[in-house]
């Protein structure tokens, strides 16, 4: 069997949920070919994945257009969807072409509606797995009312619809359309390696803060951060030579998972991929997150929820980034108890059970 997976470059978050669905399928299916198509770097995807893939750098699927990790470009965003739509048989037939080449049996869509839509006119089985689509993104920043924007929606939404299955991983949000099939959350297992971790940290370390707001620049003034005795910060941007107590994350040649299952406090956003991982490490009762603020996301209640009934957990403002008021919200976490563990059940292979019956 030949599967394809059509990964949008929207960040980092999806691609986090295809690979580790990838890897659940090279681990019990070895025998399953993959191929990957999305135009995040083959560099990224290789090292998520625990085997090899076929990797083809293709894909028209934007997402939303972002001013910074969590700020909405939402009139370049509408105008870009405005040309995609006029164009969108070009774009359909560039995909077509490379699958009638590799001939997958499945195309699993996080979540190119444009990938859909080509799989639907060569008669190849399709799935989208995410905890939203498009659709329902694109309806709640730029559908107006006018004519041109109730055509991208109806558009997308016929293509959706169109899916043979549509896998939805727990915090999603809802269609309430009865199309979709509710899972349990897909992420990979997050392992400390902290014994290494810590050979590359001050001898004084007790706790570690991760610093991780996504794929997209966010600038911080970590010139003004807080100093906390023993807490040492692990940034992905450039540190000012005055703090010791600040490692960059690109030097210290760990993986993203092994960070986050080491750190104590993490600095996030409202994102599925980073909030699952998370969620999976609740049991070792030890990271607290504080996460900005970001009410405007569809997907920010759920979340959030799903997220506060695990862990400790606070949301702050972009203005709280900083000195004091960022000082406060870590003293005032460390003494937030833990919620009672809720598990967290694998969706990877509830969905491989149903996927594979598509054959």
């Amino acid at each position: 069997m030949h599967l394809c997976f059509s990964i949008t470059a929207h960040g980092n978050g999806h691609a986090a949920i295809s690979c580790a669905l990838i890897n659940r399928l090279m681990t019990h299916y070895p025998t399953i070919k993959i191929s990957v198509m999305t135009r995040l770097s083959k560099e990224y995807i290789t090292s998520r994945l625990i085997n090899d893939f076929e990797y083809y750098a293709m894909g028209s699927d934007f997402g939303m257009l972002m001013l910074s990790a969590i700020d909405i470009d939402i009139k370049n965003s509408r105008d870009k969807y405005q040309h995609l739509y006029e164009h969108w048989q070009s774009h359909v037939d560039n995909e077509k072409q490379l699958l009638k080449a590799i001939q997958p049996d499945i195309l699993i869509s996080n979540i190119s509606p444009i990938s859909l839509d080509a799989a639907h006119q060569l008669g190849i089985r399709t799935a989208s797995v995410a905890p939203f689509n498009w659709a329902q993104i694109y309806q709640a920043y730029c559908l107006d009312g006018r004519a041109d924007t109730t055509a991208v929606f109806q558009k997308m939404q016929s293509v959706y619809q169109a899916t043979d299955q549509v896998f939805k991983p727990l915090p999603y949000v809802p269609l309430n359309d009865g199309h979709e099939i509710v899972i349990a959350s897909i992420n990979d297992q997050p392992v400390a390696n902290l014994t290494s971790l810590l050979e590359k940290l001050p001898d004084n370390t007790k706790q570690i803060g991760l610093i991780a707001l996504g794929g997209l620049p966010f600038p911080l003034d970590l010139q003004h951060w807080p100093v906390i005795e023993g807490l040492h910060w692990l940034v992905d941007q450039d540190i000012p030579s005055s703090r010791t107590d600040m490692s960059s994350i690109s030097q210290l040649k760990e993986s993203f998972l092994q960070l986050v299952a080491s750190c104590d406090f993490i600095i996030t956003k409202p994102g599925y991929g980073t909030y699952c991982e998370i969620a999976s490490l609740a049991k070792h009762k030890k990271i607290r997150v504080i996460s900005l603020v970001r009410p405007d996301w569809p997907e920010t209640q759920y979340l959030n929820r799903f997220l506060m009934d695990r862990v400790p957990f606070v949301e702050i403002e972009k203005r709280q980034l900083t000195g004091q008021a960022l000082k406060a919200i870590i003293n005032n976490i460390s003494d937030d108890e833990y919620p009672q563990t809720l598990p967290c059940e694998d969706g990877a292979m509830q969905l491989i059970g149903r996927l594979l019956s598509l054959q």
